[in-house]
């Protein structure tokens, strides 16, 4: 028989330059691609062959060969063949799992050699540290990283101490020669590799896999797809699964033309969208993974975002080692425009090499009766009239496949499920060292020939196809890798004491179209924690299988039904489960030898992690919580958890995630956020918690890559948007107010303004508040104002609360109730926005940008409204208006260049504005500088960059050595002047810039703060920034803007100003204006940008409608600092 060595070599004679094998590197923003020739396979196996026979190596030696995804593994699997020696290869132990697995199979196999690779073996061994969660430098938390480090270096150690007797081979150490040595030639019964089938940690199982065996199975597979005349193939399944050995590592040898294209597994579950770009760059014709991964990408892309991969190309997407979802088939399907028939889905197993069964170019279904499959009988229905199964296609060429009924062992009648048996010379000779399970290689069926081998799957071929039911055997598959229940009671055992001595049992159940584990566990100790003990068992299971439990069931010992000799019956707890009787109590007595009533009483459920939910403890949301983030990252898991009532400092998987969920989680935070999140950071063991703190501080260390986006096309609206009937009342006789940022700080005072200037006008004020009915609304109105000292009992009169929120259609509002405001309401004041200075556009859209859409239809519903748009002068702020004088009047041409993404909403809702005021809406634009306290209380949120750099400064008793210019201005004339131009005739379609004449300086805070006793000095810009990236989160309130700050020496230029502006308001609340813009175009920074680039503000349309009024001698008033301070002392922020 030829071997695969043989046909290497036939390779490297006829066409040694050919290029077959491409890594691609996807680690930096530009893809590294290595190539590989089959001259340089032969030349590396050969000398790494040379290597083994030079240190002894003998026919039949074993040796382990660590998997990295690199061309070192391909040259150690045919260099391990070429001196005859056995190989397995399995995954490098860089965690616990990998480490267990590892030792597992050095105790199984006993290899006298491993080959690996220096660098992972001498380097990143100083380098293991678990993923960055949660807190910044100094955290309380950083012990606790440490120990989790050092934690995983003993790990290493511990796999390696396994290995110390072991000769090592470094792949990226052993240099090429010219040497000859013998060749090994294999016989077609010799055992040329191992394959393991799982962790392995109590019952490891290497197949042996003979020469016989991987040939046969090369040639069946090449009957089907056509690989050896010009196919390409992307693959990111490891080598050490057995598709990937197959596919990845063998095949590509054969073929006479194409290309092989290597995704790294890790960049994969990095960034899922990689295998998609692969596939789309280079015109790839056959990919391979299991369901859940091709389930993914429904969830992760839009249309439009799919839309920019083309996969027309793929002739066969492979789909196996798991059970598929037709649902995902269609999905994915629909999502790419292609055709379901493009699939290729199929059974396979170790035990066989790999392929069993697959369905080429011949995709299909079947619909079968739920009732009779439960009754283990297929009977064919109607469509959506049953249950929907996926062919897995007819069994490949030269393999008997048999439906046995497990009772009898005699074939299945016609309609009846059965377990499936397996005979050809696909079939390996067994499990190496003589495992007990060898039995299952030499089952017979009467009425046949030989041994067959016995799968543990349950199904029925139907028309020549096969179809899987269940699963039998004691195996969980998750994610395409294979997890033995013995590993996991092992596992639990070792690592929680308190079920030592307990019974458990293991299944799997459909959750969200994909397979979910569940853990029943006896206990006779009903007074234990179950809640605290739940979240153990799946913080071990977890770390080492990384996958967590779907539920876990703790019930009363011996009540789970047993067969005669004691042993749990597990199809049976499974079904009572599904029946949702375990948690019924002892109603009914259940016999454990044939599911009949009997005396003993139905199993005892004590707890129920999913049902009992609310035993765990709830965590109230982290207190620097920015804009609702720990809220929007509940809602993903959520959402991929199928539960709400959990602890938010529980990790994903240990509350019933598993690893590509957790992808699939991190790729719905990056649309949620629309920021870049390594899949890595984020973490196995992630908690909301955990990752809404990864978050918030990669953006505050600045390290939040937002998706870049092209601000002109967002300037977009409805074309229904616009006046419905013309003006039929003056802008001063408005007396019906909708008012958005109701509950926020500016929008208290305006409250205030709006009722004292119009006394006597019976001025209705109808407030848009983000509550769950208006008496509760009213309440936050009401609080808010006496809060910030606005309120006056005579005010109620006027106060209506309208519930809703501005990112929902029609402003959340109730439908009868947004009919009859749309018909009453004279003018709209749109005060409320989120505002936020380290997140980015897109995250801000929907209340932002979405919200002013929302308010404009209604303004421009039923009766004509005048709207009043509260902007920022932080529209200014970009290089199109830099060092020049800027206009009211200024249209605001470009939208390039800002560093906030607030500032980008701001002006692309100024754009809207003036869409719909060129189709008649009457509207005004008020961009309010810097919002600071008001001039009587000095009452200010600790909410914004100038209140934080003041009491920070105080904090460090240092101020920075720069200049600064900070428009500030104080809430009460915001409110009082939009008030008053709001009213007048002929501010119609004007903007108005309301700022303060007299900029704030640094130099001027240190004399205010000094005069008040406080001890403060100036220090260079330098240094200053770095103590204030020293300080702590919780302790220093300037700390969490800190990125705002940039590197450099303070002397980029002669002035110097910051954002401002809030950081923590709800969307209805944050009303306030004014986050001054900050780093745009390359060369950029913000000690340039409010240095010698900074605009100069035109003010002569609100000077012009303030002259005359008492208004403008607010700003009159002096020394407003020192009453600013005494607030801060009075609320101890100093």
């Amino acid at each position: 028989m030829k071997g695969i060595i043989d046909i290497l070599l036939e390779r490297t004679k006829d066409c040694p330059d050919r290029k077959i094998f491409n890594f691609l590197d996807f680690s930096t923003e530009e893809r590294t691609v290595t190539e590989v020739t089959i001259d340089m396979v032969f030349r590396n196996a050969k000398a790494i062959a040379g290597e083994l026979l030079d240190r002894g190596a003998k026919k039949e030696d074993r040796v382990v060969i660590l998997s990295l995804q690199d061309p070192g593994t391909l040259y150690a699997v045919y260099g391990a063949m070429m001196a005859g020696t056995i190989f397995t290869i399995i995954p490098p132990p860089i965690d616990e799992g990998k480490v267990e697995r590892f030792i597992s199979v050095v105790k199984s196999c006993k290899p006298k050699f491993i080959i690996s690779n220096y660098t992972l073996e001498h380097e990143k061994l100083s380098k293991a540290q678990p993923p960055q969660l949660t807190q910044p430098p100094q955290s309380p938390q950083s012990n606790g990283r440490s120990l989790k480090s050092d934690l995983k270096k003993q790990l290493l150690k511990q796999a390696f101490f396994q290995a110390i007797r072991l000769k090592r081979i470094y792949t990226d150490r052993i240099k090429t020669t010219t040497r000859e040595y013998p060749m090994h030639s294999a016989e077609p019964e010799d055992v040329i590799y191992l394959q393991y089938t799982s962790g392995s940690t109590s019952d490891p199982k290497g197949v042996m896999v003979t020469l016989k065996n991987l040939m046969t199975n090369i040639g069946q597979v090449q009957e089907l797809y056509d690989y050896s005349t010009g196919n390409s193939l992307a693959m990111w399944v490891p080598f050490f699964h057995n598709l990937g050995l197959l596919f990845g590592i063998f095949l590509p040898i054969t073929a006479l033309e194409g290309r092989t294209y290597f995704l790294q597994t890790l960049q994969f579950l990095q960034k899922p969208t990689l295998w998609l770009r692969v596939l789309s760059d280079y015109q790839v014709k056959i990919t391979a993974g299991p369901n859940s991964a091709y389930a993914l990408f429904p969830n992760i892309l839009t249309p439009q975002a799919a839309a920019a991969f083309d996969l027309s190309h793929v002739t066969h997407f492979m789909n196996g080692s798991e059970f598929i979802d037709p649902v995902t088939i269609r999905s994915f399907a629909d999502l790419f425009g292609i055709r379901a028939e493009a699939f290729a889905c199929g059974y396979g197993m170790a035990e066989n090499v790999c392929l069993v069964t697959a369905a080429h170019k011949n995709h299909q279904t079947l619909w079968v009766s739920e009732d009779a499959l439960s009754r283990n009988r297929f009977v064919p229905c109607e469509p959506d009239q049953g249950k929907e199964l996926v062919s897995l296609g007819e069994p490949v060429s030269g393999v008997t496949m048999i439906a046995v009924d497990p009772a009898t062992g005699k074939p299945c009648e016609e309609d009846q499920v059965g377990e499936m048996y397996i005979q050809g010379d696909t079939v390996c000779k067994g499990y190496w060292g003589g495992v007990r399970d060898n039995e299952n290689f030499r089952a017979r069926i009467e009425g046949y020939q030989g041994y067959f081998f016995k799968t543990g799957d349950m199904g029925f071929l139907y028309r020549g196809n096969f179809y899987m039911t269940d699963r039998i055997k004691e195996i969980i598959i998750i994610n395409g890798h294979n997890v033995y229940p013995g590993d996991i009671k092992a596992a639990l055992k070792k690592n929680i004491p308190a079920l030592s001595a307990d019974a458990s049992v293991f299944f799997t159940v459909e959750a969200n179209n994909r397979e979910a584990v569940v853990a029943c566990l006896e206990t006779d100790r009903p007074n234990l924690d179950f809640a605290a003990l739940a979240a153990q068992v799946n913080q071990v299971v977890a770390r080492i299988f990384e996958f967590s439990f779907y539920d876990v069931v703790f019930l009363k010992k011996n009540s789970l039904p047993r067969t005669d000799n004691r042993k749990i019956r597990t199809h049976k707890v499974r079904e009572l489960y599904l029946q949702e009787k375990l948690s019924q109590g002892a109603q009914k007595p259940l016999n454990g030898r044939n599911g009949e009533l009997s005396p003993q009483g139905m199993p005892q459920v004590l707890f129920s992690s999913r049902k009992d939910a609310s035993a765990r403890k709830t965590t109230t949301k982290h207190e620097i919580a920015l804009d609702g983030v720990h809220e929007r990252v509940k809602a993903v898991f959520d959402n991929l958890l199928e539960r709400q009532d959990y602890d938010l400092d529980t990790g994903f998987l240990e509350l019933g995630g598993d690893s590509l969920k957790l992808v699939e989680c991190a790729c719905q935070l990056e649309e949620v956020f629309h920021i870049k999140l390594d899949v890595t950071q984020v973490g196995l063991n992630a908690s909301v918690n955990g990752i809404a703190e990864l978050i918030q501080h990669n953006l505050l260390e600045g390290n939040g890559k937002a998706i870049k986006i092209n601000l002109q096309d967002e300037c977009t609206l409805d074309p229904s948007i616009a006046p419905d009937a013309p003006y039929d009342h003056s802008v001063s006789a408005c007396k019906n107010l909708f008012l958005t940022g109701s509950t926020g700080f500016l929008g208290a005072f305006l409250i205030r303004s709006l009722i004292e200037q119009n006394t006597g006008k019976d001025i209705r004020i109808y407030c848009h508040v983000r509550a769950q009915d208006e008496q509760t609304g009213r309440e936050r109105v009401i609080s808010n104002m006496k809060h910030y000292r606005c309120w006056k009992d005579e005010y109620a009169q006027h106060i209506h609360v309208v519930t809703g929120s501005l990112d929902q259609p029609r402003l959340g509002i109730r439908e009868d109730v947004y009919q009859e405001l749309s018909l009453h309401v004279d003018a709209v004041y749109h005060n409320g926005a989120m505002l936020n200075f380290l997140f980015p556009y897109q995250f801000l859209k929907a209340s932002n940008v979405d919200g002013t859409r929302e308010c404009l239809r209604f303004a421009c519903t039923g009766r004509a409204k005048y709207f009043h748009y509260i902007s920022s002068y932080s529209v200014y702020d970009n290089p199109s208006h830099f060092g020049k004088k800027v206009y009211e009047s200024d249209p605001l041409v470009s939208g390039e260049g800002y560093l906030l993404g607030y500032s980008e909403t701001k002006w692309v809702s100024e754009k809207l504005v003036q869409i719909a005021r060129d189709r008649g809406l009457k509207a005004c634009i008020y961009r309010p500088g810097d919002i600071t306290g008001d001039t009587v209380n000095g009452i200010w949120e600790m909410k914004d960059l100038i209140s934080r750099l003041i009491v920070g400064c105080i904090h460090m008793q240092k101020a920075p050595d720069i200049k600064t210019r900070l428009f500030t201005v104080p809430v009460d004339y915001v409110s009082e002047a939009i008030a008053h131009i709001s009213r007048q005739e002929g501010a119609c379609n004007l903007a108005f810039n309301i700022l303060n004449p007299e900029s704030f300086t640094i130099k001027n805070m240190v004399k205010a703060v000094r005069r008040m006793g406080y001890k403060i000095r100036t220090v260079p810009y330098k240094s200053w920034r770095e103590e204030l990236h020293r300080t702590n989160i919780r302790e220093n309130p300037l700390r969490v803007l800190a990125s705002l700050f940039p590197e450099g020496s303070g002397t980029a230029g002669p002035d110097y100003a910051a954002v401002a502006s809030g950081d923590a308001y709800d969307a209805d609340v944050a009303g306030d204006a004014g986050v001054a813009g900050a780093i745009g175009s390359a060369g950029e920074n913000l000690l340039n940008r409010f240095g010698p680039l900074q605009p100069r503000y035109d003010m002569t349309n609100t000077n012009n409608f303030l002259k005359d009024t008492e208004i403008q001698k607010t700003l009159l008033r002096k020394h407003l600092l020192p009453v600013y301070l005494k607030y801060f002392m009075e609320q101890k922020y100093i």
